[in-house]
């Protein structure tokens, strides 16, 4: 159980992930996960998930286009 702000607590262990990569990495790590919903299903999830994140990291946001295309 954690009370108040999940992402600041005093054990690093019990502070909620902050991105989907740190998330899907503690759920691949996680034996109370695969217990509970399969070492099939965590496998898949978790591919999914760094599959998602490697794609993100290709994108090119409109922000990244305006700020640099004027330094080119």
């Amino acid at each position: 159980m954690t009370s108040g702000d999940a992402t600041n607590q005093g054990d690093p262990t019990l502070a909620l992930p902050l991105t989907l990569e740190a998330a899907f990495q503690r759920l691949r790590e996680s034996k109370a996960a695969s217990q509970v919903l399969g070492e099939e299903f965590v496998d898949h999830f978790v591919r999914t998930r760094d599959w998602e994140c490697r794609e993100y990291r290709k994108a090119v946001s409109n922000w990244e286009l305006r700020r640099y295309f004027e330094a080119v």
